[in-house]
Order: structure tokens, then sequence, then C-alpha cells
């Protein structure tokens, strides 16, 4: 399918175009992740080095903010250790990045619905790649700042991604599909911090002196590698991807062929509850997934500041335990979730996710007591490190795509085949339906501000109290949600397909 082709209105997508679209959104999403993780592994030491080149110079944003981390510090009389600094620090710029993402994530999905997914994407892309070319030439922190500014208005490459797999696929198949971006997330998360540790060892601006006064820096390969990742995805997209945002889905049971679902099942039917009642369960759902991932972005964004901190991890070293944690979540997604979600429920998924991921934290939070060569029953605090993470990576596998796809059902698929408004009870009509994108935007909108918030109050904790405490509460906090998710996610009623 050309760039110029579309999925025209009211036109049934077969089996062959479903198919189709989720590999090519498959694909480009792994692109953009891959991009995006690179960086991960590097913060601690990519922060230290801004710290070190542009020590003395009272003039940097960089020294402003370390001036108000100090004077932070002698107000509370915390943060003894000076790596927790960058902690802090870090946590600010994850803090900044998904707030505006925040912000953003409503209008590109309300942008979506009214101009297509595959112009926005493409519009949004744009400002990856300046983002990240930014980023190449960042000679100082402040310039760092702005390439993560550009690049947190800018990614909506993830949530129009979730759009269009619900554009095409089913609500029995739904969950399957979302299923492969539940993959592409954690194929990235194998191999783009490790690309990114790998790339932090080749310095450019040894390669391209010449190019050094323009601000090349010891971490502008890892950047350069995005760069060269985000450029093919684009085009890839432009190339590939056909527009979804209009597709009638009469065709859905050669849709559900196509996914291989050789056995009926139960569908979900938004027809059988009323229009203000699944309002509502978005509404409880955006509740839940802030505050799932006010706390799980918090103690994921300090993870690597942990391993820094009580074990001296260099980046190869956290690079590879987030592989560890990508390549067990790819196989969770692959060989349970996507086989299980629609059998089991997803409800149930999201359970047993959120309680994973308590015990996660519980185990990490004791790693404070085993990083001088203590062991726990006969086992080492890098090898109990390593258990934590692998139940993290079934929380990683379950818990954000089944809310999505539980949210992905409350919405109305028919608002999308309408081209044209005529007449006041059209109108009337359509002001009761819930748009697919407004929806899902403001879905992931309220994930992002857990995300905003989650860091910075992480690493605010852990740079008072230490990482014992912050991880325990993080525990403690996940077996609340626990509690919340099994009282107030709806279950999704389901019947039969006649």
């Amino acid at each position: 399918m050309s760039s110029k082709t579309a999925i025209k209105n009211n036109e049934n997508t077969s089996p062959k175009v479903a198919s189709k679209t989720v590999r090519v959104v498959f694909i480009a999403l792994l692109l953009d992740i891959l991009a995006f993780t690179i960086i991960l592994p590097l913060f601690p030491r990519l922060l230290q080095e801004y710290r070190v080149r542009e020590q003395g110079d009272e003039n940097t944003l960089l020294s402003l903010f370390l001036k108000q981390i100090q004077i932070f510090k002698e107000i509370i009389g915390g943060g003894t250790n000076p790596k927790w600094d960058l902690v802090l620090l870090g946590g600010a710029l994850g803090s900044l990045y998904s707030f505006l993402q925040f912000a953003a994530s409503p209008f590109i999905g309300a942008f979506s619905d009214r101009f297509g997914r595959r112009k926005t994407l493409l519009v949004t892309m744009i400002g990856n790649i300046i983002s990240t070319f930014l980023w190449l030439f960042a000679r100082s922190f402040g310039w760092f700042v702005l390439a993560r500014i550009v690049g947190g208005l800018s990614e909506g490459n993830v949530q129009l991604s979730i759009a269009i797999v619900s554009d095409v696929t089913t609500q029995k198949t739904r969950s399957r599909g979302l299923a492969l971006v539940g993959i592409a997330f954690a194929i990235s998360f194998t191999l783009g911090p490790a690309l990114g540790a790998y790339f932090a060892s080749k310095d450019l601006a040894k390669l391209f002196p010449q190019f050094v006064e323009w601000g090349l820096n010891p971490y502008s390969m890892p950047a350069f590698v995005a760069l060269i990742l985000l450029s093919v995805e684009t085009l890839y997209i432009y190339l590939a991807l056909p527009e979804t945002a209009k597709i009638s889905k009469k065709n859905s049971s050669q849709q559900e062929e196509s996914f291989n679902t050789k056995e009926e099942q139960p569908e979900y039917n938004i027809n059988t509850i009323s229009v203000s009642e699944r309002k509502s369960n978005l509404r409880i759902l955006n509740w839940i997934h802030f505050l799932y991932l006010f706390f799980f972005a918090g103690m994921e964004f300090t993870l690597t500041f942990l391993t820094f901190d009580l074990f001296d991890f260099t980046n190869m070293q956290n690079g590879k335990l987030l592989g560890f944690i990508g390549i067990l979540s790819a196989i969770i997604q692959g060989g349970y979730v996507r086989r299980k979600a629609h059998n089991i429920g997803e409800k149930r998924l999201v359970i047993q996710g959120v309680l994973s991921c308590s015990i996660a934290l519980a185990i990490i939070s004791y790693l404070t007591k085993l990083s001088n060569g203590k062991t726990l029953l006969y086992i080492d605090g890098i090898t109990w490190l390593y258990i934590g993470a692998a139940f993290l990576a079934l929380t990683s596998a379950t818990v954000v795509n089944c809310l999505t796809s539980i949210a992905s059902m409350q919405c109305d698929d028919e608002l999308q085949q309408i081209d044209e408004v005529q007449g006041e009870e059209d109108t009337q009509n359509i002001n009761t339906l819930i748009p697919k994108g407004e929806a899902l935007g403001k879905f992931r909108s309220s994930g992002q501000l857990g995300r905003a918030f989650g860091p910075i109050a992480a690493c605010g904790l852990y740079w008072i109290s230490g990482s014992g405490i912050c991880y325990a509460s993080g525990s403690l906090a996940m077996l609340i949600i626990f509690i919340i998710v099994r009282i107030k996610v709806p279950f999704i009623k389901k019947s039969k397909n006649e």
C-alpha cells in the first residue's frame, strides 16, 4: 500500500488490510521505542558529564537547578550522598518530559480524529526528529533540556499506534493486537538500552573533531543512532501506513479469522451499557491509570540510579538489566497475554500485574542491606535485583496494555464511520458517542500525568530517606492499587456472538 493510499470511509477492512496495518504499526513502534530507550541507561552518567563540564559556571541552567537542590537540601536536612543530587535532577527531567506529554496527548488524539491518524503521526515524527537533532548537538545542559521539551510535546507514536490498532481490530481481537504494542515495547527495552550503552562508548566528537564547536559531545553517538532510527521510521510510515480513522467494522468476522481465532468466544458489546456508564468507566480507568503510573514510573525511573548508587553499575550493566526485563516481558506478552487476555479477562491480568509489581518493589527495597556482599538465603544482592526485575517484567507485560484494552472498549467505532453530519438528529446522535482518538488521548494523558509527577516524587523520597524506604513505600502503594483495581475496574460484560 503506497503512501497515498488510504482506507476509504465506510470501507470494510479485509483480513489482509487489518493484518498488514497492525504489522506496519508494530515495526514503526519498534523503531520509535528503540530510539526512545537508547538514552535510559545513560541518564546518571550523562548528567554527571554535564555537571563536570559546567562546574564553576554560575550562569548555566544546570547551575540554577543545582542551587535549587542545595536550597531544598538545607530546608529538609537530607540527601547527604552527592550522587543523590543527580537522582533528583534526573527525576525532574523525567517529570518534565511526561508532563509535556500529558499536556499534548489530548490534542494529538482529537487532532487524529479530525484529520487522520497517519497525518498526525507524521507531524509528531517531525518533532521527534528535531528533538533528537538538538540532543545530538547539545553541548550544554540547557540545550539538552530544550531537546527533552521538544520531544515531550511531539511524542504521539504510542497513543496513535494504540488508536490505529483499535481501528482495525474487533473487540474480540483487540487485546491480541494491543499485545503486539507491548511486545514492541519489550523488544525495544531489551535492545534500546544495550544499544545506548554500546554507542556511549563511541565518542563521535573524537571521530569528527571539526564538529565539536557545533556541539558534538561524548554522548552524541547514541543521539545519532536514535536520529537514524527515527528517520527510517518516518519514511516507513509515509510509504506503508494507510489511514484508518474512517474505517468500518462491518467485516469484523473476517478480521477475527486473520488473528487466528479458532474458537467462538464471547465478545464485548458496547450497546449493552449506556454512554453515561461507559464515560464513568473511562473516568475510573483514567484515575487508576494515573495512580498506577505515578508509583510505577517513579520506581522505574529510579532503578538505574539505584544500581548506580548501590552497585556502581556501568552503562552496559544497566543496559543488561533493562534488557533482561525487556526479553522476559516480550516472552510473557507473546506467550501469555496475547493468547489468554480475552479468555481469562483483561481485568484479571491487570490484577496479576499490579500484585507482581508490589512483590518486585518489596524485593528491591531489601537490596540496600545486601549491597556490601551480604546475602539473603545464600543469594547475593545483584541476584535478588534480577529476581525483582523478573516480577517487574510481568507487570510491564500486563497492566498498561490491558487497561488500555478495557478503555478502548468503552469507545464508539461508529463516530469514525460518519464523514459528514446531515440534520439535527444526526448531530445529536454524534454528540452522544465517545470518539476513540480523543478518549484514548485523555486516557494516555492521565497516565502521563502520573509519569510526570511520579519520578520527581520517587526521586525526592529516595533522596530524603534512601532507596529502602522509597521502594518499600512503592510496594505498599501497589498493594493499595491492587485493592482499588479489584473493586473499581469494570468487568467486561460479554455476550455470545450470534
